[in-house]
């Protein structure tokens, strides 16, 4: 089972709505160039930087000021635009999601639940 999550990304005017694979061992949030073209972000003209995950390192373009939805639940995130993302075009890591939700994972039930914290 593939932790998959119904997600809605805003940039300025332009809306992407998917699903986005959660993951516990990733560190932030990455798009693919897909994703990016379609919230109209001129990704190429962002500085390039490197970055490292188990696979190796990447080259990738940061972008900031993202809104996401998730369910009613609505906060802001940055990520990283990668090239050639796959099998996943949209990943979500710990210091996006991670730091809004407590996330329960019970690979013998296959699911998992997401709990937004509430802020008074």
């Amino acid at each position: 089972m593939a932790p998959l999550v119904s997600i809605t990304l805003s940039y300025g005017a332009r809306e992407f709505s998917g699903f986005a694979l959660v993951d516990s061992g990733a560190s932030g949030a990455v798009i693919s160039t897909i994703i990016a073209e379609r919230l109209g972000i001129a990704w190429e003209k962002i500085p390039i930087v490197e970055g490292y995950s188990v696979g190796g390192t990447f080259l990738s373009h940061h972008v900031e000021n993202l809104r996401a939805e998730i369910v009613d639940y609505s906060f802001q995130l940055s990520v990283s635009v990668i090239e050639a993302l796959s099998p996943y075009r949209f990943i979500l890591g710990q210091t996006d999601l991670f730091h809004q939700a407590k996330i329960t994972f019970e690979e013998y039930k296959k699911q998992f639940t997401i709990e937004f914290r509430k802020f008074n």
